[in-house]
């Protein structure tokens, strides 16, 4: 057994493999000794190989360590590749948002989409009965609120990718930033007002949010270099960053759709007169609601806390889709009592025909 010994050492110091377990150590003249305890404390049957250093020293390597050092490091840079990866999907939703322009931009064709949904939804709360209409919406609405949960998460990126391929620059930029878009807030206004509401007031409801919102805006836009009609921090928040001409331009814009649509209805006025002058008025009055709904929102918006009492909350805010028809319906309700419209009011199958 000596004499084995003796050989596998003399092996080790003419360099070639031996067995054994010990790594990284330095063979040379002055450490014949060290060579030696590790050639007697062999067990193992992983195989050694000697190389020259630069210094002249041999140096003693485990190929299996170098093995599983490799394959330590690929399994690191796929872990840190995945890393990467899901990150990118989780903030895909940014690369969306840098594209996008902020709620300061006209965006004219946000405002005649937004138009359309209106009146596609007045007429659709027309011509289906209410209790088919409201649950309906209530399954849009919610299926919404899902969405806009969900695609914010790790794995539902995709959900981003689809919504701004199908709506385009009509998005703004906040919405892509952690908000809600305004889709949700539409359907749970047009959703609230067909549900608390009488048909007619429910569809007029939603005609003022289909213009006053959208002409509102673009008239406040137009006219915001005119000082004296804006309103810097409003009346305890409301009306903040809005202003004066815009709410009338808005109000404007709704009285000759209002006009024409009760000018062709069937009014039930239980005996008191119709005049052209009390429809202008009514008409006047209910753009005037809308308008002051759409104004009594601030901008930018009141948000909920991300977290009460440490628990999180969706990021909902307090929106003018949600504001404008449910205020313009009871204002509508309102406006038919104090003109003596007791009967209620009749509107044409598709509004305007």
């Amino acid at each position: 057994q000596q004499q084995q010994q003796q050989q596998q050492v003399n092996e080790l110091t003419k360099g070639s493999l031996v067995k054994g377990g010990a790594t990284g150590v330095k063979v040379g003249s002055d450490n014949r000794s060290i060579v030696q305890e590790a050639a007697k404390g062999l067990a193992s049957a992983s195989p050694l190989r000697i190389s020259t250093s630069q210094m002249g020293n041999e140096i003693i390597t485990d190929k299996i360590s170098e093995k599983k050092r490799l394959s330590m490091r690929e399994r690191r840079r796929k872990w840190v590749a995945m890393r990467k990866a899901k990150r990118q999907e989780r903030q895909s939703h940014k690369k969306h948002a840098m594209k996008l322009k902020n709620r300061n931009n006209l965006n004219i064709g946000r405002k005649v989409l937004h138009a359309g949904f209106g009146f596609f939804f007045a007429t659709l709360n027309q011509l289906i009965p209410k209790e088919t209409f409201v649950p309906a919406m209530i399954v849009i609405t919610t299926g919404t609120l899902v969405i806009e949960s969900l695609r914010y998460r790790k794995g539902f990126g995709w959900m981003n990718d689809v919504m701004c391929f199908i709506l385009g620059g009509t998005l703004r930029k906040h919405e892509m930033e952690g908000k809600f878009t305004g889709s949700f807030y539409y359907f749970l206004g047009v959703t609230i007002t067909a549900a608390c509401f009488p048909k007619s007031c429910a569809s007029l409801g939603i005609c003022q949010l289909a213009l006053a919102d959208p002409s509102a805006s673009y008239f406040g836009r137009q006219t915001r270099h005119v000082y004296w009609s804006r309103i810097e921090n409003g009346f305890f928040g409301i009306g903040r960053n809005k202003g004066i001409l815009g709410f009338l331009g808005g109000a404007l814009t709704c009285l000759p759709f209002n006009y024409y649509v009760l000018s062709i209805a069937k009014i039930h006025s239980g005996g008191s007169l119709v005049t052209r002058a009390s429809i202008a008025a009514a008409s006047f009055a209910l753009g005037l609601a809308g308008s002051f709904a759409d104004l009594c929102v601030p901008t930018p918006a009141l948000t909920m806390p991300k977290k009460i009492l440490g628990v999180p909350m969706l990021p909902f805010h307090v929106d003018d889709n949600v504001v404008v028809p449910i205020f313009s319906g009871f204002a509508c309700q309102k406006i038919f009592e104090m003109l003596g419209w007791t009967g209620g009011v009749d509107l044409a199958k598709f509004l305007i025909v």
